[in-house]
């Protein structure tokens, strides 16, 4: 059985749908540009790359938090930072995703997942900070660094859990 698949003009948006397996390169006739892969197919392949980042990053940073939270400031430090990149990572794809998405409800889903995680990737940027901060001692500006964190904790919590990648209907 062929797949179809939608590609969008990266240079004047013009949509080609193209049968059959593999990724070919296509080149839009009207502007020479080169169209790249489009539709609610490739948004939640981009989704599931991001959630697994995204879960990766939630791992890290339930890690970096028994470190801190056990007084290893360095070694908290490492794991926000490390955390920090996973998070990037899936709001990366999670934008790929909302701006490849075809339907209404796959894009709200992207869109949703996108802003959790960039609530959280600031979180862990500011945790990160209140571990610096406690290191050198500067305990007033751990603590405000820590409430910040805080505040993108809820705002993150506001967005709900995220769609496992299977159940997007697509």
């Amino acid at each position: 059985m062929q797949t179809t698949e939608i590609y969008r003009c990266d240079g004047c948006g013009a949509e080609y749908r193209v049968a059959g397996d593999g990724q070919p390169t296509v080149l839009c006739s009207e502007c020479k540009q080169v169209a790249s892969p489009h539709g609610d197919p490739v948004a939640g392949r981009e989704y599931h790359v991001g959630h697994v980042k995204y879960i990766e990053g939630r791992r890290r940073t339930t890690e970096a938090m028994r470190r801190f939270e056990s007084g290893h400031m360095t070694l908290a430090r490492g794991g926000f930072d490390d955390a920090a990149g996973e998070f990037e990572d899936s709001v990366d794809h999670f934008t790929a995703a909302v701006s490849q998405a075809e339907t209404e409800d796959v894009r709200e889903v992207c869109e949703r997942a996108r802003k959790k995680a960039t609530c959280l990737w600031q979180a862990v940027e500011w945790l990160g900070g209140a571990t610096y901060a406690n290191e050198q001692g500067d305990m007033d500006r751990a603590t405000r660094y820590r409430k910040d964190a805080q505040r993108r904790l809820l705002a993150a919590s506001e967005h709900g859990d995220l769609v496992e990648p299977d159940e997007l209907s697509y």
